[in-house]
């Protein structure tokens, strides 16, 4: 990590990524002699996808964190003071205009005397002065000023490593750098970047108000949005920056006030929205067949809503019809074994209750059936009976076959 200071070291490149997209992906084949071009132009391929996906569908702005608070330092005596023309950033993850994922993953302090400073995402957290080059401070002049946090992707040519020579020459061992490393520039500017400025009160009109009393309406730093027509794509003239907060002090380097909505935009995230279920509460709505036959075991089939895998269903305990075992045929589907008992006679009124696994209950369903005497009513049709026969039986069935 190294500040940057007014000597210039360094720089980042102008071009915009979004300038142009890249469509073209290598193609490979057996005996193929592939060269460095075709294994950037694939990283390249992939990495344009990404930014024009974060740029298109999610924005740009700070997804979470980066917020911009006062340095302080502990005295001797065990105080906590405020450095004087020193902010600190925090960690956070910020989508760039042009795409690019911008990683704080160390907090880092500012002085705003010089032109922020610039990192690397993964190098250890250490606010080092850049060896290269003396910084330079630049005191300000007015008895308050207001300055602006913003920060860049920025890209590094990172582990230099020694060529192999391609010849007997001086110049074939030079060194190539290894590694393109993500990093950020925080910088300190004299305005908040055009496209994070709040919009004007005409820009806001149309939009959905707040459902909650007392807080601000949804969506008031947006555009107003036509849905009678198809969007435009937004283009990449916002530049590279992206603001995080408004910075006043005094001539004496004081921190008066940090402000981290004035300048900063904000990408609508659902990392932070999700839903829980509380289970689906059973109905039962009729019991099918009526007619039962005492002392018998029958097929009864329960319709309604809400069936899960591992329903339960169950008579009262005092009822003659006693339920065997449940059988989920589908959601609105229970097929239903239960024995008959062999004193029950006549109309007899039953009490029918279905529970799911994870403790939801049905209303207590009540159904009057006929019990007679008779045989027993055969099984539903979308269940299979099984029958077994013992092994002797089938043996003499199939020497029976063979013999005619």
């Amino acid at each position: 990590m190294s500040s940057n200071s007014n000597c210039c070291c360094g720089g980042t490149s102008t071009a915009s990524p979004c300038d142009t997209a890249i469509a073209e992906l290598p193609r490979y084949y057996p005996r193929q002699l592939i060269t460095p071009d075709d294994l950037t132009l694939e990283q390249n391929y992939f990495r344009d996808r990404m930014r024009r996906h974060n740029r298109l569908l999610h924005g740009w702005g700070v997804v979470c964190g980066a917020l911009v608070c006062p340095a302080t330092k502990t005295n001797a005596d065990g105080t906590i003071v405020l450095v004087p023309y020193n902010v600190v950033v925090q960690t956070g993850y910020i989508l760039g205009p042009y795409g690019d994922e911008i990683i704080l993953d160390c907090q880092r302090t500012v002085d705003l005397r010089t032109s922020g400073v610039s990192g690397v995402t993964g190098d250890a957290c250490l606010d080092a002065p850049d060896p290269w080059c003396t910084q330079v401070y630049q005191t300000p002049s007015s008895s308050t000023n207001t300055l602006y946090i913003a920060v860049q992707y920025k890209q590094s040519m990172m582990r230099p490593v020694r060529v192999q020579p391609a010849g007997c020459g001086c110049t074939d061992t030079s060194c190539e750098f290894s590694r393109w490393h993500d990093g950020y520039e925080i910088g300190v500017l004299s305005q908040c970047p055009s496209c994070t400025q709040a919009p004007t009160s005409s820009a806001t009109q149309g939009l959905r108000p707040s459902s909650r009393t007392g807080q601000t309406p949804v969506g008031t730093n947006l555009p107003a949005i036509d849905l009678t027509s198809n969007p435009t794509c937004p283009d990449c003239s916002c530049g590279p920056w992206v603001g995080l907060a408004v910075v006043t002090f005094n001539q004496s380097g004081n921190i008066l006030t940090i402000d981290n909505c004035a300048c900063r935009r904000i990408v609508t995230s659902l990392s932070q929205a999700y839903r829980s279920c509380t289970g689906l509460v059973p109905t039962v709505t009729s019991v099918t067949p009526t007619s039962l036959s005492s002392g018998a075991t029958i097929w009864l089939t329960a319709t309604g809503t809400g069936f899960y895998c591992g329903t339960k269903a169950a008579f009262a305990a005092t009822d003659p019809i006693q339920v065997v075992q449940t059988n989920v045929q589908d959601s609105q589907t229970l097929n239903l074994p239960v024995n008959v008992a062999t004193s029950a006679t006549g109309t007899v009124n039953a009490t029918l209750t279905v529970t799911n696994m994870d403790g939801q209950s049905s209303a207590a369903f009540e159904q009057s059936f006929t019990v007679g005497t008779g045989s027993a009513p055969a099984p539903p049709t979308n269940v299979t009976a099984q029958t077994h026969t013992s092994s002797r039986a089938s043996r003499v069935s199939q020497k029976s076959s063979k013999s005619d």
